[in-house]
């Protein structure tokens, strides 16, 4: 008997502190830094201008000129944006997931919910990988045809600036009925786009 209470006693305290731990890294989540590092795998109207070569400029001509003009209905833009999180704690920060919009060129073009956990390690940066999938198109009308173009140009490299980013970062907690809670709001702005050197 005295043994199962012992068991019960650990267990109770490996349950204390397992509590203590994981609320301690949504705590620390909070005061992490979060920064632009870079962009990856841009696919733009199903091209992938992230590692294009002359030979497919030349194959994908035709849609790329529909690009160019405006002359879409349908425009998936799908990316990587890896952002630097900074944990200034001693201790690790830890996440059930995140949720976020991103803006381009005054345009919001996407919201998404990552769903996955994510930790940093106390006093190291790790790198978080968020996948936006979005249709222009499903923005695209008379008024802002110009800025669709533009961030088509500019996200393809044909074009020499770059588009203005603005996200806005959610970090979330999983409640009850599994549904995630964010925990603050964080923006994060950078730049991308412009001719490929």
């Amino acid at each position: 008997m005295i043994k199962v209470k012992k068991a019960l006693l650990l267990a109770v305290i490996a349950v204390s502190l397992a509590g203590c731990s994981f609320l301690s890294g949504i705590v620390n989540m909070t005061k992490c830094e979060y920064s632009y590092q870079s962009i990856s795998n841009v696919k733009v109207g199903g091209i992938d201008f992230s590692n294009i070569s002359a030979m497919s400029l030349v194959q994908n001509m035709s849609t790329i000129t529909k690009l160019l003009q405006g002359d879409f209905k349908d425009l998936p833009l799908e990316m990587t944006v890896n952002l630097n999180v900074k944990n200034p704690n001693e201790s690790k920060a830890a996440i059930g997931g995140m949720i976020y919009t991103m803006n381009i060129d005054g345009l919001a073009v996407a919201e998404g919910n990552l769903q996955k956990s994510f930790s940093v390690e106390g006093g190291k940066t790790a790198t978080l990988p968020l996948v936006v999938r979005t249709n222009l198109g499903n923005i695209l009308d008379k008024q802002n045809r110009e800025t669709v173009v533009g961030i088509v140009k500019n996200f393809t490299g044909i074009s020499g600036n770059k588009s203005k980013i603005q996200m806005k970062l959610s970090p979330t907690i999983t409640g009850r009925n599994n549904e995630q809670r964010k925990l603050m709001t964080v923006p994060v702005s950078f730049e991308y786009g412009g001719k490929k050197k």
